[in-house]
């Protein structure tokens, strides 16, 4: 060889890493700030102004304004002639999970009008009830439903000789 050495390349240093720039950790702790801000406002917003999902989310006072709405509008709409019994609220406990107790109320109206017009009572009292779906479809009515929100059923039908029987039955609640 003619003596002429060949040096091994120099290690590079490696890269040293930059220190983030105290803006850019200030902005990052901003938007996590502000995101659980948004979240927290969000959430307390929907808990008061969303309407229950479950029947279980709801009181028996709010199920007992209902009914008694739909009671009035029963009662506006009963035919000339007929006479209407209330039997008032029947309540009932029940149990909303293993570890909740609750109560189902039941609200009956009993119609008394002539033998012969059950079936044009069935249609007067449904008409009062938007939507209200009557039974059987063609021919004389025995009967009909009426989902009247906030998970409250009312229920008509034919009882008797000239009675209409109507309940409103709220499911099981909070008390």
């Amino acid at each position: 060889m003619n003596g002429v050495t060949i040096d091994p390349p120099a290690p590079e240093a490696a890269p040293q890493p930059q220190p983030t720039p105290p803006a850019r950790r200030h902005l990052w702790t901003a938007l996590v700030i502000g995101w659980a801000l948004l979240l927290v406002v969000l959430a307390v917003w929907s808990a008061r102004n969303d309407p229950p999902s479950l029947r279980d989310q709801t009181t028996a006072a709010s199920a007992k304004a209902t009914i008694d709405e739909v009671v009035g509008q029963v009662t506006a709409q009963a035919p000339a002639g007929a006479t209407i019994q209330d039997k008032g609220y029947a309540e009932k406990g029940c149990s909303l999970s293993a570890a909740r107790d609750g109560v189902s109320l039941v609200r009956t109206l009993i119609v008394s009008g002539p033998v012969g017009g059950e079936s044009a009572m069935i249609e007067a009292l449904a008409a009062a009830l938007p939507d209200a779906v009557t039974r059987p479809a063609d021919g004389p009515k025995e009967g009909f439903y009426y989902d009247a929100g906030n998970y409250v059923a009312a229920r008509g039908k034919v009882s008797g000789e000239g009675l209409v029987t109507v309940d409103l039955s709220s499911g099981c609640r909070v008390p």
